[in-house]
């Protein structure tokens, strides 16, 4: 697997952790946290940035 792979993949496992646990915050409490949304996009602009570091 190539480190742009991996890149993806861990960023798509965060997003879908991120997702679920919006998801479960918004049934037990009703609130919508906004930042859990911010999360993914900044882990995977920091992963690909440390990526491009190293080549």
């Amino acid at each position: 697997m190539t480190t742009k792979q991996q890149t993806y993949l861990i960023s798509f496992i965060i997003l879908i952790v991120c997702l679920a646990l919006a998801g479960i915050i918004y049934v037990y409490t009703g609130n919508l946290i906004i930042a859990i949304f911010f999360a993914p996009p900044i882990i995977h602009w920091i992963l690909q940035k440390r990526n491009k570091s190293k080549d």
